[in-house]
């Protein structure tokens, strides 16, 4: 039985109503449910049609559809069906006019609610819009290859008949389903939106099931029909089973999330996770199908759309990674395979920029967006990084572990340098307690190596049908420095115009608004604009949109002067063919106001032929700043071109460097830190300025304002000791400085994070030129002492990043007490001698620091107290000696300056000379290095250390390193926790078996 579509225009009317009632206000799901309980009975028929009820509530998921019609067009064919004159057709296009504060639906409604249609024969049905659709679809070249291929659909055979069919449409229906029909073909129903899930759930409870496993709404509506009339299938696990991917119908993706730190990411993975390299590229999933022979390929992009044709450059590399044709193919009937195209290039040995794509891709047989490209070189060439496999001949995985179907997708792909690999990836255990500086660490070398980021999945199933899931389960995390703290700051834009998007206005329900898009831009001329006073000339390099709360604060705070395009004679705007697809600003403003962009990273937009942000969003905008102070276009391609040039070695600094720069960025475990901090040290906090990185300092956590100044590095920032600087929201402080940090008063800026529109929020106060030490971060050793002259490693990390076999050293697992290597003469082997070492305290759990012993004593003097817990922090009372097998000694280093230790030690001869004699020692060593390690050990134990009565032999604990970081995170939060010192002391003694938690699972022995 037909579905009116005047059933779907309730539905649409009544979530439109209720955003705008007072009273009896319902949720849009409670809405969505009693109209799907109150069509029960045909929705549960044998005949009904799911696919077109789906194509009709969620006109946006046909992306195989494409109409080739907007508005303007529509207009055209609506005047001509209702056979319009000229003053109706003028007020059909009101839309047009940001003042009618209407759009073209709502247009074509008031025009039939003025002259209503007669009352049509024959009632418009679902069914026939969607054959109608469908038909238009199958005939525009951008469609998918099954639209196209599905042949022309009853209503008409030509583009002539098809229009006229539209208008046909309009001519029978009311003014309300025609408002709806208008936004129906649009594919956008704002300002209602529907929630797809809450749709599946109604439909069916096995909806959402189906559509995991076949993601297209015409297959996945046939088969829950098919279930329907059979009544084979009652429950999710059933279907696990009965459900398997079909080659030819793209799989449904994992559900995504942002990792907001290392901290949030682990909090979301449990067990052995893979940590893989996130490719800058475009997605592909894979459907090979041996039965169709020499065109067994089919090629899915991440919207749906069959993109086989477009992407025939890669055929090659994806027949000789599979041994296609050849005897050697380990298929025997086909598999499904998930990867990501990039561009290689053979001259330069490295994957090429995203942008680089268009040139090799084409669009539905078109090259878009490639007039300011070079051609496609000799040596330029498609390339496919696989990371996954979901069936394989025949069989579904998708119920597989993440371990077993990587190793099924190595034994499948023959590795082809250049033309397809492996993802690269680590395998990290999150329970154990390195697993946060592991994470760390990786992570830095991701960014110094320019990498997108990093994507992190636990060791479970692609999909998991069960109703009692853990959270996160099946989830995979995506992790980029942009995602962390200010890491996305780049500068100040000036905003040189907008335009008016009669669709988006209404989902804004602004009253009176006047722009709903805006074009920022950096200053071509800036040096003559400020001493010279010149005309401005702007380079528009994006257009940007603002949430609600955020245009409404715009509006009521800045609200800048506009005159028209054809008016504009006060700045100078060259604006690009490629930026938003052709269009330009309507409206100028003469004095641009200022606004704080972050991004993503830099792209050079098709038909641009420069760097701009890639995926700009506002920060702020600025009442206190000038379009003069704005970037300079030249400074923002020098920062483009930086942050893409070729990374640094292995061991260069820049990995110590950020290693450090994530761990200050980590926010603190405590949820009361600014609650617990007096009005004293807000006052003061407040008051304080806050240097400004320098223009050697990289990108990564700026805030913006350096790059006016002319930085353009983009390598990590080298703090210097003593300076404080805002990282986030989080400081290094030297050793003046022991407060908390603060938000700063400055109520000429409009902070766009406040969750009040409204309000202005305030900021911290910031200098605009750079005053800080541009030194190392972590200070090297002297060179009597050098870690490296003893012969360690360089300073790289523990692996590279690319694919650890179960076999290596390292492994998966964490070292327990059964596994741990034998370092040293443990515990439970010591004679009786011993107890009185076995009953060693960690010194951040100790009583108040004391004197030095020895005054001669090189780290002894000139003692500086811990920054964190300053009274009862001990460590610096400890004589430690570092192993030269050490992976990053210059970052060990920095971490116990920190406790207050200005001199290390590296000899063990040194060591054990007699103004040492009599101290408290320890030693910290680098576990995974077991062989160096073992030797070192036994060099200490032969020298046998005694007591200060020289008589007794000293035992001494041997810790691994990374006790250190553990330990001043712990620190820090337990002094944030507190206002004075004595409070601080008072938690520190509370906290004594906290801390020793957090020494015992670095606990190595005694020597």
């Amino acid at each position: 039985m037909p579905f009116l579509f005047s059933y779907i225009c309730d539905l649409l009317q009544k979530l439109e109503d209720n955003r705008t009632a007072r009273s009896g206000v319902k949720t849009p799901t409670a809405i969505i449910q009693d109209w799907f309980q109150f069509h029960k009975g045909l929705l549960h028929r044998d005949d009904f049609n799911t696919a077109a009820l789906l194509s009709a509530l969620l006109p946006e998921k046909r992306t195989d559809r494409v109409y080739n019609i907007r508005e303007k067009k529509l207009q055209i064919l609506i005047g001509r069906g209702l056979i319009l004159g000229r003053s109706r057709i003028a007020q059909l296009g009101r839309w047009t006019r940001p003042e009618a504060g209407v759009d073209l639906a709502e247009c074509v409604e008031g025009i039939l609610k003025e002259t209503p249609n007669p009352v049509p024969i024959r009632e418009v049905t679902v069914e026939e819009i969607d054959g109608l659709l469908h038909s238009i679809a199958a005939a525009c070249r951008f469609s998918s290859p099954t639209v196209r291929s599905s042949g022309i659909g009853n209503s008409g055979s030509t583009p002539a008949e098809q229009e006229l069919a539209i208008g046909d449409l309009y001519r029978r229906l009311p003014a309300r389903d025609a408002k709806w029909l208008t936004r129906m073909i649009l594919k956008n129903y704002e300002p209602v939106v529907i929630d797809p899930g809450t749709v599946y759930r109604c439909i069916h409870p096995l909806l959402p099931a189906i559509l995991k496993v076949q993601d297209d709404l015409t297959v996945a509506g046939a088969i829950l029909d098919k279930q329907r009339r059979e009544r084979t299938v009652t429950g999710r696990n059933e279907l696990a089973h009965y459900l398997k991917p079909t080659l030819g119908v793209k799989v449904g993706r994992q559900t995504w999330i942002k990792g907001r730190s290392i901290k949030h990411c682990l909090g979301m993975v449990h067990g052995r996770i893979s940590c893989e390299e996130k490719l800058d590229g475009e997605y592909c999933q894979i459907h090979i199908d041996l039965s169709k022979g020499k065109n067994c390929i089919q090629i899915f992009s991440k919207s749906g759309k069959d993109s086989t044709k477009d992407r025939f450059k890669l055929h090659d590399a994806i027949r000789e990674s599979l041994q296609l044709g050849k005897p050697t193919c380990p298929l025997t009937k086909g598999c499904i395979l998930e990867g990501e195209l990039v561009v290689y290039s053979d001259k330069e040995h490295r994957i090429l920029d995203f942008h680089k794509i268009r040139k090799h891709v084409s669009r539905s047989g078109s090259f878009l967006g490639t007039a300011q490209d070079s051609q496609p070189h000799p040596w330029e060439h498609l390339m496919i990084v696989y990371y996954d496999i979901l069936m394989l001949d025949d069989t579904s995985l998708l119920s597989v572990k993440h371990s077993d179907r990587f190793q099924k997708l190595k034994d499948v792909i023959t590795v082809v340098p250049g033309h397809s690999a492996l993802v690269k990836r680590i395998l990290i255990d999150s329970d154990r307690r390195t697993a946060k500086s592991d994470l760390r660490r990786a992570f830095a070398k991701c960014i110094t190596a320019r990498a997108e980021g990093l994507v992190l999945k636990s060791d479970d199933p692609y999909f998991d049908f069960d109703t009692m899931r853990r959270p996160y389960r099946c989830c995979a995390i995506k992790l980029k420095k942009e995602y962390i703290g200010n890491f996305g700051d780049i500068g100040d834009f000036a905003v040189v115009g907008a335009r008016y998007d009669a669709a988006r206005a209404k989902a804004y329900n602004i009253p009176r608004l006047k722009w709903t898009h805006f074009y920022v831009g950096c200053l071509e001329n800036k040096e003559e604009v400020r001493r010279f006073g010149k005309t401005p000339k702007f380079v528009v390099t994006n257009v940007v949109q603002l949430n609600k709360s955020q245009l409404e604060t715009f509006v009521a705070y800045v609200n800048p002067e506009s005159i028209s395009a054809a008016e504009n004679s006060a700045i100078i705007l060259r604006v690009e063919p490629g930026i938003d697809e052709g269009r330009g600003p309507v409206m100028i403003f003469p004095t641009p106001p200022v606004v704080d962009l972050r991004c993503f990273s830099f792209d050079k937009e098709g038909n641009t032929g420069f760097w701009s942000p890639r995926f700009p969003v506002v920060n702020k905008v600025h009442c206190d700043r000038t379009f003069r102070d704005v970037i300079s276009f030249e400074e923002l391609q020098e920062l483009a071109t930086q942050e893409k040039a070729m990374p640094p070695p292995e061991d260069s600094q820049e990995i110590l460097n950020w290693i450090a720069t994530l761990e200050v960025a980590e926010p603190p475990s405590s949820q009361s830190t600014l609650a617990s901090m007096t009005s004293s040290q807000r006052s003061s906090a407040q008051g304080r300025s806050t240097a400004s990185p320098s223009p050697s300092i990289s990108a990564a956590p700026q805030t913006g304002r350096h790059v006016r100044s002319g930085a353009t590095s983009v390598t990590a920032p080298a703090i210097s000791m003593g300076s404080s600087v805002t990282l986030g929201r989080s400081r290094i402080f030297n050793d003046q400085d022991e407060n908390v940090d603060g938000d700063g008063d400055d109520n000429d800026e409009i902070d766009m994070h406040a969750r009040d529109g409204n309000l202005p929020r305030k900021r911290p106060v910031e200098t605009s030129e750079p005053d800080i030490n541009h030194g190392n971060k972590f200070p090297r050793l002297a060179p009597g002492h050098s870690v490296a002259n003893a012969g360690s490693s360089s300073g790289v990390l523990r692996e590279p990043l690319t694919e650890i076999h179960p076999s290596t050293q390292r492994g998966n697992q964490p070292i327990t007490a059964s596994k741990q290597p034998n370092l040293v003469q443990t515990a439970a082997s010591q004679p009786a001698s011993v107890s009185a070492a076995l009953a060693w305290s960690p010194p951040s759990a100790s009583a108040p620091a004391l004197a030095p012993v020895s005054a001669a004593a090189p780290s002894m003097t000139r003692r500086r107290r811990c920054p964190h817990l300053p009274v009862s922090c001990d460590l610096s009372s400890y004589s430690i000696l570092l192993s030269p097998s050490l992976a990053q000694p210059s970052y060990v280093e920095y971490l116990l300056r920190d406790h207050g230790i200005n001199s290390l030690i590296t000899d063990p001869d040194d060591w054990k000379a007699e103004r040492y004699a009599g101290t408290k020692r320890l030693i910290l060593v680098e576990e995974e290095k077991v062989e160096a390690t073992h030797t070192f050990l036994k060099l200490i134990e032969n020298m046998d250390f005694k007591k200060k009565d020289n008589i007794e032999h000293q035992y001494i604990p041997v810790f691994d390193w990374r006790v250190l970081e553990e330990l001043k995170v712990e620190e820090r939060n337990k002094g944030r926790d507190s206002e004075t010192p004595d409070e601080r002391f008072a938690i520190a003694l509370m906290q004594k078996m906290t801390f020793g938690e957090i020494w015992r699972p670095y606990w190595k022995g005694l020597v």
